[in-house]
């Protein structure tokens, strides 16, 4: 039987999967998201992952062999790869997960690439920073963390007193973020170009010798942008996409240039990519699979990514073929004016389409819920799959008209 360390975080989804197909795992999980401590699991080993010496005293201190060590979450990619090394496993070289992590250290590496593939950007550590970038480049600029995920604290900036005062705000605001979701980093502010086009994403897997396998299904995005909001989460994510042929295969050109600028290996890859006049540019890499497409790729294509990820992981080549091509989205609501918490406007009628797979409502009545740049979370996941596409556009069309959060 097949042993697996998750590190960090598990989700039901991994570890699901770990039980049907008879892969024994353990969960060496983070003290600080750890809603019972003092309970004791036959799979669950606390760690403090403050320090390599705290991580490295608990790896030592669990039974062993392991076949392989896996995350799922962001903020412990960079300990994966350190836990892999120390065990001899197949993992992320240590400087890629460091770059994999800090979109500084990734843009750097981006710009010696052979082509260009990234955004103009600079670290953003004080105002005369901020108006040197800003005097040599065109409005709007992004104002993002270089090492956090899910579109907190970013903001798009039209002007100069815009781009000062959400400076400012960030700064102010990074503390409490990153004691939240990522108390062992130090807050870090980029800068950067606002790239104009559409976004996409594409998933990929790397083996030992750093060749990337891209997938062929390119999945299209809209921002809370798109649909009118001041906010810039990620607000659809869709399959099938609707590019040309062409500009999906400049998509998959543009990861697999990324992925090897990064000297990625032994590691899922999930590349965020903007299509603009001037070809693709990569927004950001991940060292992972990506948000939903587990349920994505399966449900519209017939793929297994949490196998193929796991193949990885033992130091397999992992096959991958597409047997499907349905339709299939994931959407996270944000309320539209933020405050309390009431529900979701015709829920009743969204639970009766035939298109629902699944329907999450995250946050609890009366519990005050804002902007995604301002630290909140989505209020609710809705993921819609349907083998007739008429059926699943009018659905779909339901959603985006229809439903929405709302508040007091």
């Amino acid at each position: 039987m097949k042993r697996v360390l998750i590190v960090g975080q598990k989700f039901s989804g991994l570890t699901d999967y770990l039980d049907s197909h008879g892969i024994d795992y353990v969960l060496m999980q983070d003290l600080t998201k750890t809603k019972y401590p003092n309970k004791s699991f036959r799979r669950r080993v606390l760690a403090d992952f403050s320090s390599d010496e705290t991580i490295f005293r608990t790896v030592d201190s669990i039974n062993k062999p392991f076949d392989g060590v896996i995350n799922v979450y962001e903020n412990y990619v960079v300990p994966t790869a350190k836990i892999a090394e120390r065990l001899g496993l197949p993992g992320l070289p240590l400087d890629t997960a460091e770059a994999c992590t800090d979109k500084f250290l990734m843009r750097s590496l981006f710009a010696g690439a052979s082509e260009e593939i990234s955004p103009d950007f600079a670290i953003a550590d004080n105002e005369n920073a901020v108006r040197k970038f800003a005097i040599n480049h065109n409005f709007p600029l992004i104002i993002k963390p270089a090492n956090l995920s899910k579109s907190l604290l970013v903001y798009k900036n039209h002007t100069m007193d815009e781009l000062l005062a959400n400076f400012y705000r960030a700064q102010e605001l990074a503390p409490k973020i990153y004691s939240k979701y990522a108390p062992c980093r130090r807050p870090k502010l980029l800068m950067e170009e606002f790239l104009v086009g559409s976004i996409h994403s594409v998933d990929a897997f790397v083996n030992a010798d750093g060749e990337p396998q891209i997938l062929e299904n390119v999945v299209d995005y809209q921002t809370g942008y798109d649909i009118g909001c001041d906010d810039n989460f990620h607000y659809s994510r869709l399959l099938p996409s609707r590019l040309s042929l062409a500009d999906q295969n400049a998509l998959r050109h543009c990861a697999t240039i990324g992925v090897k600028a990064l000297g990625m290996k032994n590691s899922p890859a999930h590349v965020e990519i903007i299509m603009t006049d001037d070809g693709p540019r990569i927004v950001e890499i991940g060292a992972r699979n990506g948000g939903y497409r587990e349920r994505m790729h399966h449900l519209a294509n017939g793929i297994d990514i949490i196998g193929a990820a796991l193949d990885l992981t033992f130091g397999k080549q992992p096959i991958i073929r597409s047997t499907t091509n349905d339709s299939c989205a994931v959407l996270e609501l944000f309320p539209k004016i933020p405050g309390k918490f009431v529900g979701l406007k015709n829920e009743v009628a969204l639970r009766g389409l035939s298109s629902l797979n699944y329907l999450s409502i995250k946050a609890k009545p009366g519990e005050f819920r804002g902007k995604s740049s301002d630290g909140y979370k989505m209020c609710a996941v809705i993921i819609l799959h349907n083998s007739d596409a008429k059926k699943f556009q009018e659905d779909l069309d339901f959603v985006n008209q229809n439903v929405e959060v709302t508040t007091f």
